[in-house]
């Protein structure tokens, strides 16, 4: 049976299909506008805008278009409008596929006085790095909103699986050390803390286990120090020797003050104290107002790898300083003039009193022998302010040697695989711009009586060939330079130094003039079509017999589709 194209013609530019075609799009712009504004445009381009799905249906919405206008040629005097509008809106698609196929669209991040020139693209890559080799290996990962599996294979490493949203979450684990490898639990504990007063409430975590590379041993709280040492130096601060020095021996696990060894404590010339004291076949000198390292023999080199540390209470005597040993506390209090230990007590839920603003320290939980270590789990995204509050993290499992790593967008990994040192990263494609920024001066103003921001804008410094020029970027005046456009698209600060830094948005559309031109011949097409409607119906005859008459010479065919 032979096909009718005049009636597939007619199907594809009749009005009925336009109509489910603009309802549907219409539903998932709805459905998109929801995603976006709660989960995120990344997440909503993910799961909706730059999927098939929809851009299936941006495609029949241009042949819905093309068909309408091709099944009313010849042309058609009254209907010169209508094919105005109805160029113009292929001209606007062809220019929106131009865009989507060959255009750019990133990020440029600008750190205050740093040259910038990377741009950061949409596109998850994970990047292998053989430093001791000069090679790397850069692969995409999936651009999908959810959870994927990959299982793939590149140079010794199997990739896994691929969280695109993750949050951490605290688990605790076995050690991977051998046996053999794994030192007296004593010295290599971890210790959840929870410290408090009737204001403020901070839980932390503190490890002295090698695995444990997320967690500190030295936490900085205000004015107040946290230093976390193991568990056994505790007895050394109920000393009261007078000279305030604690010799810590790592591999004996004991300390013991100067004084129980009779070791003199002597003074340079120049009024410093130092003392020399032999372990076995070592000699170590050290000076305790520097540094609780020993010196060499030749005192030339800081002996780091020392199995003895030297102590020197007095440095912690002025500031608030708190000791954590796991299950035990210490500290310098003033009033008193003297160092206070304490010890939780494991039969019920109990705290210590701290001398500092009321503050409390009690105990979450401690393990001897289990490695904290904060694993990703995939979530939903959640933004707040345009600024996302969960689902912050990527995260990428990998398998190597029948063990299983996570590397993510904010911790690499450094592995050894078959004696082949790896770097493994978890980031965004980049582009390298062919000049350089320097951000000189950030500027926000706030609404009045608020914090919120109003608004925000970058004076930059940008380095070409041509030498050195200053520009001014915010709301509505980007910067354009050899096919990019600069925007200023968000901020951030350093809660640190308090600095800001700046986000630009980089975007190359060379589908921009087709879009353009297409927007213009809508308009021109509307105002046209509108006319000539207007015209006709002046020249409308009044009979009913003569108009009947005039519609059957001039209507050869039935028209349908898309009427603008």
């Amino acid at each position: 049976m032979a096909l009718n194209y005049q009636k597939i013609e007619r199907t594809l530019g009749g009005l009925k299909l336009a109509v489910i075609l603009i309802l549907l799009f219409s539903l998932m712009m709805t459905i998109g506008t929801f995603v976006e504004s709660y989960y995120g445009t990344e997440f909503a381009n993910r799961v909706l805008y730059k999927r098939f799905p929809f851009m299936f249906l941006q495609f029949g919405m241009f042949v819905s278009i093309f068909f309408a206008a091709f099944v009313r040629l010849p042309p058609k005097k009254r209907l010169y409008g209508f094919y105005t509008i109805h160029s113009g809106l292929i001209m606007i698609a062809c220019g929106s596929f131009i865009t989507w196929y060959a255009g750019i669209d990133g990020n440029v991040l600008l750190h205050p006085n740093e040259p910038a020139r990377m741009v950061y693209l949409d596109q998850d890559v994970f990047k292998l790095n053989f430093p001791d080799e000069g090679l790397a290996v850069e692969k995409r990962l999936p651009y999908r909103a959810f959870s994927t599996t990959i299982d793939a294979s590149y140079e010794g490493l199997t990739l896994k699986q691929y969280f695109p949203y993750a949050d951490l979450q605290l688990v605790w684990e076995s050690s991977n050390r051998a046996p053999s490898e794994v030192a007296l639990p004593s010295i290599q504990h971890s210790t959840q803390y929870m410290l408090y007063n009737e204001n403020v409430s901070e839980e932390m975590l503190m490890s002295l286990h090698p695995e444990a590379i997320q967690f500190e041993s030295s936490l900085s709280m205000g004015p107040l120090s946290l230093h976390y040492l193991p568990g056994p130096l505790v007895e050394c601060f109920n000393h009261t020797n007078e000279s305030k020095l604690i010799i810590w021996n790592s591999f004996s696990r004991t300390c013991t003050t100067p004084e129980e060894l009779g070791i003199q404590v002597q003074q340079t010339s120049s009024g410093n104290r130092f003392l020399v004291m032999k372990d076995k076949e070592s000699v170590y000198s050290f000076f305790p107002e520097h540094s609780p390292y020993p010196l060499s023999a030749d005192f030339n080199s800081v002996l780091r790898e020392a199995p003895v540390r030297l102590f020197n209470r007095a440095l912690f005597e002025t500031e608030p300083h708190l000791f954590l040993f796991g299950k035990s506390v210490a500290y310098f209090d003033r009033e008193q003039e003297k160092w206070i230990t304490s010890t939780y007590d494991e039969s019920v839920s109990s705290h210590i009193s701290l001398p500092w603003m009321g503050l409390k320290i009690a105990l979450i939980r401690h393990e001897e022998s289990l490695v904290p270590k904060r694993r990703p789990i995939a979530v939903l995204p959640i933004q707040k302010n345009n600024e996302l509050i969960q689902g912050r993290e990527r995260a990428l499992e990998i398998q190597a040697q029948d063990q299983s790593f996570w590397v993510t967008n904010n911790e690499p990994l450094s592995l050894m695989i078959n004696g082949r040192r790896v770097e493994i990263y978890l980031t965004k494609e980049t582009l390298t711009l062919p000049f350089e920024f320097v951000l000189t001066e950030f500027k926000m103003d706030t609404d009045p009586g608020t914090a919120n921001p109003a608004s925000f804008e970058s004076f930059v410094k940008l380095f070409t060939s041509e030498g050195a020029h200053n520009h001014h970027i915010f709301m509505n005046n980007p910067l354009k330079h050899e096919g990019f456009t600069f925007y200023q698209a968000s901020y951030s600060q350093n809660p640190n130094t308090g600095l800001y830094s700046s986000t630009l948005s980089a975007n190359v559309d060379q589908g921009r003039f087709l879009k353009y031109l297409g927007s213009l011949f809508l308009v021109l097409g509307s105002a046209w079509h509108y006319q000539i409607t207007k015209k006709n119906k002046r020249l409308t005859p009044s009979s009913p017999l003569i108009a009947g008459l005039q519609s059957s010479v001039t209507d050869e065919k039935p028209t349908s589709g898309v009427q603008s």
